[in-house]
């Protein structure tokens, strides 16, 4: 599997390009802007786009989607709860990240929970997580040990994503996790928007926000 990281943007957001092998078919996820880098890493590997994800609306994940695709002709995959954000004009407005103004995609397709996403021998389940958006959405890829998981601003390590926005709710962020991550394998390697990877079970175990939530489901 080809894992790249990329820290764009002025928020330092984490882009991801994912693909099964040299040569293949790749998503970007979250691409924050500074496109020469993304296409730079996809020239590297030799990777033909195929989509374009985006884990929830907010500018600092999406500036970069309009550009991409439109320059591409690949489609960008959002939750319909989050996909006005492409079109808002605040957005629109805020998303000069990495010197690339953010523009409308021509081609936008609405992501679903239970979803299944393809790149060759990949297959990316899509989670609906709300919370730090209503539309917000995680990538679970279980068959490529020890499992991976894109969360966008879901989960940090030892931290959550920030639910005093417009749309959050931290009851709704919390069960999310619950339903949604709680029952996979803890050495499952969460990606999320920002910072450093970490693990399910090491959030379990350490992470303020998410101790005892188990419990509290009365597990």
């Amino acid at each position: 599997m080809i894992l790249v990281r990329l820290e764009l943007g002025m928020l330092a957001t984490n882009c991801y390009v994912l693909a099964e092998q040299e040569g293949g078919e790749a998503a970007v996820i979250d691409p924050a802007g500074e496109l020469k880098k993304i296409n730079r890493s996809l020239r590297e590997h030799d990777l033909r786009l195929k989509m374009i994800l985006l884990t929830h609306g907010h500018p600092d994940h999406v500036s970069g989607a309009g550009p991409l695709s439109d320059a591409t002709g690949v489609p960008v995959l959002i939750h319909p709860l989050d996909a006005e954000a492409l079109a808002s004009r605040r957005n629109l407005l805020l998303g000069l990240q990495g010197g690339v103004r953010a523009t409308r995609p021509q081609q936008v397709q609405e992501l679903r929970e239970g979803d299944e996403l393809v790149l060759d021998g990949l297959r990316l389940r899509v989670l609906h997580t709300p919370g730090h958006t209503p539309g917000g959405v995680s990538f679970h890829l279980p068959e490529e040990p020890p499992g991976h998981l894109f969360c966008g601003d879901l989960i940090f390590a030892g931290s959550i994503g920030r639910t005093d926005l417009r749309g959050g709710s931290l009851q709704v962020l919390l069960t999310a996790v619950r339903e949604k991550l709680w029952d996979l394998p803890d050495q499952t390697v969460i990606h999320p928007g920002h910072g450093p990877e970490t693990t399910l079970g090491a959030e379990k175990g350490h992470n303020p926000f998410l101790m005892g939530l188990g419990r509290r489901a009365g597990r």
